[in-house]
């Protein structure tokens, strides 16, 4: 576990300078005793509330006993400060014990009746303070302290940095301590130093430091366990402490882990949940948004930047077609979502079953159950522009537009300052921003973006139409800079810039020198998806004997950044080289229709001629095919081969893999292992016949539950998993109501024909119309989808008593009162209901239906069933005697054989006989 420390009271010692003059000494102490001061302030209104003016931060000290006022009452913040009020500020401070019963100065008025005595005593004792005469043994406890003083006790309590130039009027030994202070935002940069600190200036200093510095009381607002070995604790000021854990959390069991932030221990309990897709979501047509409750690998997810075939599968509703296939991903910074979007012109209407299949792991190795979603995307919301930036050394042609969500370019117009401008989106942009280039732009200058007809894929189209912004270059004249240099295995370095650099400049002036100086040759330069990473080949043709080169990085000086920035001079970065004696492995082999299958290895590799042995066995039957050995494809990064099956896979299956398949990259071309692995994912078959819906029928209800009955056939069997899937089918183009599930008739799991029964619960249908129904994910053994078929219109009744739902005055006539149910009723009677006014019961002067609906009734009321005295006529129901109105359903009377007559469209008799309030 991690132990986060933050500097306490007793680590903040004041410090003590020995020898010198008297003079020197005397500065010194009067130092001590300022930041004494200042500390024991900030200390004090660190949770009081935020002051403005030096009395109302003087009050807040006050109110905590570290400052006293005058006898008159007054602060008099334009006084000096005296050594005395130091020395009760730091005992206080410092939470130390006043001392009684000695003297051990000799100034004159120092007696045991002396306020200030135990208090000087107290930071005699602790070590914090001492005389300023040690010779004739005088504190001096009226001295006054300057405001010099007070900067060389901050800059020491605080640890700043000593600067390398000072402009400040202090004197020659405090030059720095000075600039330190005025660096750091505490005292102003044209005061005078050498004067005496007034009570206002060391106030209003010490509530600066607080500002800066006080560290708050925190409590554990959260605690999550996101994975095994981390626990990311959130506090009540919303700062987030990463706790590390020796011994791993074990899934579903409630731990305790303790652990030191800030100095404090805390507590708290944790649970890890169990890996998972969290949920599946589309927030435009273009793109779908995985998130996982833990961190993933995202080798498991995307390679090179495109998602893996089979891994996350998007069909639409009766089709077959993965629209996932080859699309972009963007894994966030916390690996935890994984954004899709879709290639092309590819893009989402209507409803899609989304599969994320088993292969994806957490970062812990951990694997991802499976998981299904029916998807619904209905894209009405035009994209809006985020923002519009351009950037350029002295000039640029390029405008960068950021969208609220990915944009078509084709059909979109754009203006920059009245100049047509083109439009476009590189190969590494993402599909929620686009390229305007355009005429000469300078840098410092603001200009008019138009951009006309910015639509979605969904067709939604922006307004106003055009778009009108505006955009400033901004200037950028800094050179690149190289931040990290990163050696991976024997001969590749990993170089990563701060901005993105230009590909040519880097190519032949890049080189290797070893630890004498001499040059060993140039790097080559291969680009990745990152305009700021490069992967630097070594030109070297081997390693010493010793296993080990040790020398530098030299990019030549006019490296250059997008924009044209050089490097200026050249940059040497150290670098080793470690023989590479680490074998590849296999992390995962998935089958890519069409392709064969492709098997991901921990790093790049190079496949053996001549290498035989590939063999993929049948689980079921034991049965093996042999391979090819000579992949068909290598991935970009060279680390994935694919190699040629002789036909669908179907079904669970083993690959072996021989010795030496393949090797790496490294010098020592460290070979792989036998190896044996699952072959998972999507299959397809040599089945190409798709199962059919035979029939979709009403069935023989239960007391509970309506039952659909579900009919599919196959020539080769039907997935019992796909009809038992609730996401297997919709209704009215939704997924079936909460509460449904699904059984099966007795026949044979690898039976030809199969039926499925939906169980709709009775308490989810509202209404009495034909409900249509759809068989959309079932699919046969060999995993292909159903044929496509009309949907199927089956009746569902109303089973659900009406209720009362209010009772409200009428905003366009206060004499009607409306009341209303929760669906249309018939049979109702006046008497079914019982009005109160002002707690009165009353019977309606008029009762009527709202027009054609009958969930609404109109109802009004006498004036002298309320008033005897009133004349007849409607009562208004806003009126200064109307205070209360209350209704409610009359309830059964077995006793007189009243029975409450409401009833909805269906017959159902209502069962909740509740009461409203209608003012």
């Amino acid at each position: 576990m991690s132990d986060m420390s933050y500097p306490t009271k007793e680590e903040s010692q004041f410090m003590n300078v020995q020898g010198g003059e008297k003079k020197v000494m005397k500065k010194i102490l009067s130092v001590a005793l300022s930041t004494a001061m200042a500390f024991s302030m900030f200390a004090s209104v660190a949770f009081g509330e935020t002051a403005t003016t030096p009395q109302a931060k003087f009050d807040a000290l006050a109110a905590k006993g570290i400052l006293n006022g005058y006898p008159d009452g007054q602060a008099h913040l334009e006084k000096d400060l005296t050594r005395a009020e130091f020395a009760k500020i730091v005992t206080k401070l410092f939470g130390l014990t006043e001392v009684t019963g000695k003297l051990s100065y000799k100034d004159k008025g120092y007696t045991a009746s002396n306020w200030a005595v135990p208090y000087i005593e107290a930071v005699t004792a602790a070590g914090y303070m001492q005389g300023q005469d040690t010779v004739k043994g005088i504190f001096n406890y009226n001295g006054k302290v300057t405001v010099q003083e007070v900067a060389a006790v901050l800059f020491r309590a605080l640890k700043l940095e000593q600067p390398s130039t000072t402009d400040n009027s202090a004197s020659a030994w405090a030059k720095g301590y000075a600039q330190a202070v005025i660096n750091a935002g505490l005292v102003a940069k044209d005061i005078n130093f050498k004067t005496n600190a007034t009570r206002s200036l060391v106030v209003e200093t010490a509530y600066a430091v607080d500002q800066k510095t006080v560290a708050p009381t925190l409590t554990v607002a959260s605690a999550e366990a996101v994975s095994p070995t981390k626990v990311v604790v959130t506090f009540s000021d919303k700062t987030t402490a990463n706790v590390d854990l020796t011994t791993a959390l074990v899934a579903g069991v409630e731990t305790p882990v303790t652990f030191k932030h800030l100095e404090k221990e805390y507590t708290v309990k944790v649970t890890l949940q169990a890996p998972k897709v969290v949920s599946v979501t589309a927030p435009n047509s273009k793109q779908v948004v995985v998130k996982f409750n833990r961190a993933i690998d995202p080798d498991t997810l995307v390679e090179t930047n495109t998602l893996i075939e089979g891994v996350v599968k998007v069909t639409e509703v009766g089709k077959t077609v993965d629209v996932a296939k080859d699309a972009k991903v963007v894994i966030s910074d916390d690996a935890t979502q994984a954004t899709i979007s879709l290639d092309g012109n590819t893009f989402l209407k209507g409803n899609y079953t989304v599969v994320v299949n088993d292969t994806i792991k957490t970062t812990a190795g951990e694997a991802i159950p499976a998981f299904t979603q029916l998807l619904p995307v209905a894209d009405t919301v035009a994209p809006t522009v985020v923002s519009v930036s351009s950037v350029a050394k002295t000039t640029t042609n390029k405008v960068y537009v950021k969208l609220s969500e990915p944009v078509k370019t084709a059909g979109l117009i754009a203006y920059v300052n009245g100049a047509s401008a083109s439009v476009s989106r590189d190969t590494y942009q993402p599909l929620d921003e686009v390229t305007l280039t355009t005429n000469t732009l300078n840098s410092g200058t603001s200009y008019d973006v138009s951009l006309t007809n910015l639509s979605d894929y969904a067709g939604n189209l922006a307004t106003p139409n055009p778009v009108k912004t505006t955009v400033t270059v901004t200037s950028d004249v800094q050179a690149p800079v190289v931040q990290k240099v990163t050696a991976i295995g024997d001969k590749t370095v990993e170089v990563v810039f701060n901005k993105a650099v230009d590909y040519n400049s880097l190519v032949g002036n890049v080189r290797l020198l070893d630890a004498n100086g001499e040059s060993k040759g140039v790097f080559t330069i291969n680009t990745t998806s990152d305009t700021k990473t490069f992967k630097l080949t070594s030109p070297l043709g081997s390693l010493p004997s010793t296993g080990t080169f040790s020398g530098s990085i030299v990019f030549g000086a006019t490296v250059r950044d997008t924009i044209g920035n050089n490097l200026g001079t050249a940059v040497t970065q150290p670098i080793t080289f470690n023989k590479d004696t680490v074998a590849p492995t296999v992390t995962g082999v998935t089958y890519k229709s069409g392709s064969g299958l492709v098997v991901k290895f921990s790093e790049e590799v190079k496949a053996v001629a001549g290498v035989t042995g590939l063999t993929l066995i049948k689980d079921s039957t034991g049965v093996g095919v042999t391979l090819n050995s000579t992949p068909v494809a290598t991935s970009k990064d060279g680390k994935s081969l694919t190699f040629a099956t002789p036909a669908g896979v179907v079904g669970a299956h083993t690959l072996r893999l021989p010795e030496g398949l393949v090797i790496d990259a490294s010098f020592a071309k460290n070979k792989l292992a036998a190896t044996s692995v699952a072959v998972t994912g999507s299959s397809t078959s040599s089945d190409s016949d798709r199962p059919k819906v035979t029939s979709i029928v009403y069935g023989t209800p239960t007391t509970n539950d309506y039952i659909v009955e579900v009919t599919v056939s196959d020539n080769s069997g039907v997935s019992v998993a796909s009809l038992m899937d609730v996401n297997s089918y919709t209704m009215d183009s939704k997924a079936l109501p909460a509460g449904s599930y699904i059984t099966l008739n007795t026949a044979a799991d690898n039976a030809t024909t199969r039926i499925a029964y939906l169980h709709i619960p009775k308490s989810t249908i509202s209404e009495t119309k034909d409900y249509k129904f759809l068989a959309n994910g079932v699919a046969d053994t060999a995993g292909n989808g159903a044929e496509a078929h009309n949907e199927v219109a089956i009746k569902l009744y109303d089973t659900v008593a009406p209720k009362l739902n209010s009772a409200a005055v009428s905003s366009t006539d206060s004499a009607v009162l409306i009341v209303t149910f929760s669906e249309n009723v018939k049979d109702i009677q006046k008497d079914d209901l019982q009005f109160r006014i002002n707690d009165k019961l009353v019977s309606p002067l008029t009762f009527d239906k709202v027009g054609n609906s009958t969930d609404k009734w109109y109802v009004t009321f006498n004036k002298k069933d309320i008033d005897a005295s009133a004349s007849a006529g409607a009562q208004d129901l806003n009126a200064n005697n109307i205070n209360t109105i209350t209704v409610k359903v009359k309830e059964n009377d077995p006793t007189t054989g009243y029975e409450n007559s409401i009833k909805d469209i269906e017959g159902n008799k209502i069962a909740t006989f509740n009461e409203v309030s209608g003012k």
